[in-house]
């Protein structure tokens, strides 16, 4: 407890604004997919609006990490974060195709922004000597959004009644979504204010580290950088291929009624929290690269029981999924910003959100049109074997 205890009010602020985010998020993770298909379009849309995003965040990747360069990680953060809000509240009026891809463009710019921006705000807020810890309960404060999938997944049942539609009808789901929105929006409170630079401190309150020293790291080249980044291409593509998709696949592989989609997709959120905080408590002082390839072998196989046809070993897959990749992110994202200069950071975490982007955007718009002709096995080990590369890149790249 007393490792806690020395978490600075900086980092708890920043931690704060993910749970909130990540509720809001979670609002279009359980009924995005479920919004489309009741406009009237296609299984499709899912993974064309998925890839939109994806490559909103590839076109602006290098202009968002010279953005957060220029006006701070902080700044950055809220115009990314509110952008990306009201633009996804445009989005859900609109009624195209062709509009929705517009405007899902316009907000995945400005995520591309705040995405980008979360990993050198929280490194600014934190003494260096905790951020493996923080960054692990930063994982899993974004797996606070569980509340949000448990609660999206019922709350078009609430509201029906109220607008005179049905649980399923486009307004009901619109409705809620919108109320994801406005959480989304709250989640700049707490990082407004107080949110300042973090020296290390040891049990007796004396100063033992400084961020003034890691300005000291000598200046990473441009292929080293690139190589660092290199692991978020994969953790792309094997996201993409099943993510935008997981609600569907649950629904028409195994059945599952909305509220119960919200409870799985709820219960990986806890896994992957609790991978995160474990790998933060306990492997973080290791050799972090080592272990953050490993978790990442290990998701592969795991992953792959979503194949067997059988709901118990398809929750294995997923939960297991979320579990050991939570605990490799945090590992990894800890690595990465520990690789660079304090300079670099914008750099390199847009960098990495510029490839995840890209590997999603790719997946994502393949495995929506796969899927109806060779189903979803084929696309899940696709996955497996992604993730596998993931794991070989942090094993050979992510080095001094």
């Amino acid at each position: 407890m007393n490792a806690y205890r020395m978490i600075p009010w900086s980092a708890w602020r920043v931690l704060l604004h993910s749970v909130l985010f990540g509720m809001g998020m979670s609002f279009f993770d359980v009924l995005f997919s479920f919004y489309l298909v009741s406009m009237g379009f296609g299984v499709e849309a899912a993974g064309i609006m998925s890839t939109t995003a994806r490559l909103a965040g590839l076109a602006f990747g290098i202009p968002a990490g010279m953005i957060i360069d220029k006006i701070g990680a902080k700044h950055a953060l809220v115009i990314g974060v509110v952008g990306y809000t009201f633009g996804m509240m445009v989005l859900l009026l609109m009624p195209s195709l062709v509009l929705l891809i517009v405007s899902q463009f316009v907000a995945g710019c400005m995520i591309a922004v705040g995405m980008s921006a979360l990993m050198p705000l929280l490194t600014q807020a934190t003494p260096p000597a905790q951020r493996t810890l923080v960054f692990g309960l930063n994982e899993a404060s974004i797996s606070m959004g569980l509340i949000g999938s448990i609660v999206a997944g019922w709350v078009p049942s609430w509201l029906a009644p109220s607008l005179g539609v049905a649980a399923q009808d486009a307004l009901a789901y619109r409705s809620t979504l919108l109320i994801g929105c406005v959480i989304m929006l709250c989640a700049i409170l707490p990082v407004l204010r107080g949110v300042t630079t973090q020296p290390s401190v040891n049990a007796q309150g004396e100063v033992t580290n400084t961020h003034a020293e890691e300005d000291h790291i000598p200046m990473k080249s441009n292929r080293k950088i690139i190589g660092y980044a290199t692991a978020s291409i994969f953790v792309g593509l094997a996201a993409g291929t099943f993510l935008p998709f997981q609600s569907l696949y649950f629904r028409i592989q195994h059945g599952m009624p909305d509220q119960q989609v919200g409870f799985v997709l709820a219960g990986a959120t806890v896994m992957m929290g609790l991978g995160a905080m474990l790998s933060g408590r306990w492997l973080g002082q290791s050799d972090m690269r080592k272990y953050a390839a490993i978790l990442r072998f290990i998701t592969a196989p795991v992953f792959a029981c979503l194949i067997i046809p059988q709901l118990s070993f398809a929750l294995v897959g997923f939960l297991g999924r979320a579990f050991f990749m939570g605990g490799s992110f945090t590992l990894n994202d800890v690595l990465t910003m520990h690789l660079v200069n304090a300079k670099q950071r914008g750099r390199l975490a847009s960098l990495m959100t510029m490839f995840w982007s890209m590997g999603w955007g790719i997946s994502s718009t393949l495995s929506g049109y796969l899927q109806q002709s060779i189903g979803f096995a084929p696309l899940i080990a696709m996955s497996a074997v992604a993730y596998v590369c993931s794991g070989l890149s942090i094993w050979f790249l992510a080095k001094e």
